[in-house]
C-alpha cells in the first residue's frame, strides 16, 4: 500500500527544501499535499539582512543540509524571508493548475536557497508565475483563509518544526528524512 501524507513545509526551512527536492527525484510528490506554513511568523518583509546569530543558524543548518543531503545544490542565503505571501501565492497557483503550482513552488524554493533571492518580495512572486505562464496570478480572500488554516493544523500538530509529514493513518514523521526512510514512510 502507498500512503498519502500533507507536507506542511516553509519556503525559508532549509531542511524543507532538501526534503522537497527530495519528493520530486524520488518521484514522490503525487503522494504529497503541501501545506505551507510558517515556522517564524515575526520575519519582515523585506527579508532584513540576517544578524549575527541569524547567519551563524543559518550557516549551521546549510552545513547541515549539505552534509545529509550533499545531491540538494543549496547556498547560504544573506537572511530569512517572511513567507506568508509567498505561500498565498503557491496557494493561488494551485488552484489554477497543480502542476505549474507544483514547478512554481519549487522555483521559489531554488530562488530563496540557491538564488538567494527575497521571496517576501511580491514583485518576484508575480514576476515569477509570469514567466511560468500565470500572468494573471492573484491572491484573493480564498488563498489568505486557507494558508491561515494550514497553519492552524500545523500548530494543532504540536510537532513545532518543520518538515512535518503527516500521512493518512496518522502517522507523523518531522525533519528532514533519509531517501530510505521516505521510501518507508510511504510504504514503497
Amino acid at each position: 500500500m502507498r500512503y498519502r501524507a500533507n507536507l506542511y513545509s516553509d519556503l525559508n526551512c532549509p531542511f524543507c527544501y532538501a526534503l522537497e527536492e527530495r519528493l520530486v527525484a524520488l518521484h514522490l510528490n503525487s503522494l504529497v499535499e503541501w501545506r505551507g506554513v510558517q515556522h517564524s511568523q515575526g520575519l519582515s518583509v523585506p527579508m532584513e539582512i540576517a544578524n549575527y546569530s541569524l547567519s551563524r543558524a543559518l550557516e549551521r543548518e546549510v552545513l547541515q543540509v549539505r552534509e545529509v543531503a550533499p545531491e540538494i545544490e543549496i547556498s547560504f542565503p544573506l537572511g530569512k524571508p517572511n513567507t506568508l505571501r509567498a505561500i498565498q501565492y503557491v496557494i493561488a497557483a494551485q488552484k489554477k493548475d497543480p502542476m505549474l503550482a507544483l514547478v512554481y513552488r519549487h522555483t521559489l524554493g531554488r530562488e530563496f536557497w540557491v538564488n538567494g533571492e527575497d521571496i517576501s518580495n511580491e514583485k518576484l512572486l508575480i514576476d515569477l508565475a509570469r514567466d511560468l505562464g500565470m500572468p494573471d496570478l492573484r491572491v484573493d480572500t480564498a488563498s489568505e483563509s486557507l494558508a491561515d488554516v494550514w497553519q492552524r493544523e500545523w500548530e494543532l500538530l504540536g510537532t513545532g518544526s518543520v518538515p512535518t509529514l503527516q500521512r493518512e493513518d496518522g502517522e507523523v514523521a518531522v525533519g528532514l528524512m533519509s531517501v530510505e526512510d521516505l521510501k518507508k514512510f510511504f510504504d514503497i
